[in-house]
């Protein structure tokens, strides 16, 4: 038996390095997106998949469903997003939505610029494209458009920029609104695809409304997922394009999966047509994430005073912390701290290639540990990252 090269390719790009221990009392990762199990709808959820079952039409969930997804939920998603539903493909979640749109835009060779430091599962969707890269500079602003814009006028050419714009992955920054205007004017001015990828753009804590990239251009593509509101296991996620680029999408999808579940965009969609219901759950998730996050900078300031940085994130789920000693062996440290009871993301792992390393950065997440607990999480942190000073 032979497997293709595909199947055998045990080099992809992306990921977050080995996997902490798994099944240890106690563990408490200070690394996952995951969202919090006190933030998701259960209750709701289950009165909504209630109602679908018991009602006139419960046999319709069960059946299949369009390529673009059923009518209603995309007419939600685009009143949602301040677009005709015709704009709007429903997928099975963000990181499907972006296999599809790379698909139907890349060809191997193709330049992609992408954030430095960038999400590393997106690295992983561009490299079955066998495509090359163009880091972009990302700092506590977001994407730095002025290197963009110096690149571009040096002569790279992109065919795609991939963006995490709202609260990034890992950085936890927000592009401002003039970056906004002049990043989509750039997309237009040099013939290149901006693909802004926003699943923690409804998790905002403090701080004031971003407007997102316009849709308004036909050089914006815009990739969302309910994985952070509603639930990850629900897989769901949505992509809003232009006119040119939707049917080749589509033509994609149907060789694959053929659609999402009627079933869960059924569920889905009798929670979100219920009025209020999805606003209340936004806020309740927007307050416990605002807790949390506040309670990670207050931890990390009281057990490594002067020993890292970090810029209180203004939503999301990430705090991208700098590690102010001389070349810290991060690797080492991780693994100190699985023996610990916790886990960081080393930031060597959010490097594209040719990127900058992150060699002084972690990434900590406020998804997966209560907010009593981490002060706990905070001083293993510690202690992995300084074991000389542990008591």
């Amino acid at each position: 038996m032979a497997l293709s090269r595909r199947g055998a390719d045990t080099t992809a790009l992306g990921g977050f390095g080995d996997p902490p221990p798994t099944g240890v009392p106690g563990f408490l990762p200070l690394t996952s997106g995951t969202p919090a199990d006190g933030a998701l709808p259960v209750k709701e959820l289950a009165e909504a998949a209630a109602g679908v079952f018991g009602g006139p039409s419960a046999a319709t969930a069960f059946q299949y469903s369009g390529v673009e997804g059923t009518p209603e939920l995309r007419e939600w998603i685009g009143r949602h997003e301040g677009v005709a539903a015709e704009r709007v493909l429903v997928t099975n979640g963000a990181l499907h939505s972006l296999s599809l749109v790379f698909d139907a835009l890349l060809d191997p060779g193709d330049l992609v610029a992408v954030e430095d430091p960038v999400y590393p599962l997106a690295l992983r969707v561009l490299g079955r494209s066998h495509v090359t890269y163009l880091p972009v500079p990302t700092g506590p602003d977001g994407l730095d458009v002025d290197a963009l814009a110096a690149a571009l006028e040096g002569g790279a050419r992109p065919k795609v920029l991939y963006t995490v714009p709202d609260f990034h992955n890992p950085t936890g920054a927000t592009l401002p609104a003039p970056a906004r205007v002049r990043l989509v004017e750039l997309a237009e001015r040099y013939g290149f695809t901006v693909v802004a990828d926003s699943p923690y753009r409804e998790l905002r804590y403090s701080g004031g409304h971003v407007p997102q990239l316009s849709t308004g251009s036909d050089r914006v593509v815009r990739v969302n997922s309910f994985s952070k509101t509603l639930g990850p296991g629900l897989r769901l996620g949505w992509i809003v394009g232009p006119p040119w680029l939707l049917p080749a999408v589509a033509r994609l999808r149907a060789n694959q999966d053929q659609h999402p579940s009627t079933l869960t965009q059924a569920i889905a969609t009798a929670l979100l047509t219920t009025p209020g219901r999805f606003d209340r759950i936004t806020a309740d998730a927007r307050a416990l994430y605002g807790r949390r996050a506040r309670a990670l900078h207050e931890a990390l300031g009281a057990a490594l005073p002067g020993r890292v940085e970090a810029v209180p994130p203004e939503g999301g789920l990430f705090v991208w912390a700098k590690v102010l000693d001389d070349a810290p062996d991060l690797h080492a440290a991780r693994a100190r701290a699985h023996t610990l009871g916790t886990d960081f993301g080393v930031g060597s792992h959010f490097s594209p290639p040719g990127g900058s390393g992150s060699p002084v950065h972690i990434r900590l997440g406020i998804g997966a540990v209560a907010e009593h607990d981490i002060a706990t999480a905070v001083g293993r942190l510690a202690e992995a990252l300084h074991p000389e000073t542990a008591r």
